[in-house]
């Protein structure tokens, strides 16, 4: 029997319905539904309220069930790989600080520039990595603001980037760095030509 059949069969042998379970819980009866039907799956925690509640072992709850426990894997490998996910993208963002920094004159890297550089290209190729693992493996590792700028939560907000991008440009071209203010204004053109072109596709 599937996890949602043993659930359902547990909820009506006590004479429960979904509203009055969802109550206990406090969740919504749709949340209830969708465990039922297998549509989405509890986490851990409510797991184990629901073999409380309904005087189920957890063994029996998840037995035969492989669309439960490739859920609860999952989980399990997203939490212990987000903060290093995390962790990389804080990398990313200092090193480029310090090279932005060098660039403009605020801080002077020296003879560490090259190091400093390929620490960035190690940490970009294992967020790629990542990225890679996340995308063939559906863990769901993008943060909301990744999402956002990624345009998973509509178009418009993608083009957040490459305008700060272009401005950016235009700012640092009228400093007269006309080098560094040229490659901002490059990269916003070339984010936003991606964009484009991913929603012709879609």
């Amino acid at each position: 029997m599937k996890f949602g059949d043993r659930l359902k069969k547990a909820r009506t042998e006590l004479n429960l319905t979904q509203e009055q379970v969802a109550r206990d819980f406090f969740i919504t009866r749709q949340t209830i539904s969708s465990w039922e039907n297998e549509k989405t799956y509890p986490d851990i925690a409510s797991l184990i309220k629901l073999s409380d509640y309904y005087h189920i072992s957890l063994d029996t709850l998840l037995k035969e069930d492989n669309g439960m426990r490739e859920f609860l894997e999952k989980e399990e490998v997203t939490r212990q790989i987000k903060p290093i996910y995390r962790d990389l993208i804080v990398i990313d963002l200092l090193v480029c600080s310090l090279l932005i920094g060098d660039f403009f004159n605020l801080i002077h890297l020296g003879v560490f520039m090259l190091p400093i550089f390929f620490l960035l290209l190690c940490s970009v190729s294992a967020l790629n990595k990542l990225r890679e693992f996340d995308n063939s493996s559906s863990l769901g590792l993008k943060y909301a603001w990744q999402k956002y700028l990624s345009g998973e939560k509509g178009a418009k907000y993608s083009l957040i980037m490459p305008i700060v991008f272009i401005t950016s440009g235009v700012i640092v071209v009228l400093l007269k760095e006309w080098y560094i203010g040229g490659i901002f204004m490059l990269t916003g053109i070339s984010l936003l030509f991606s964009i484009f072109t991913k929603t012709k596709h879609q």
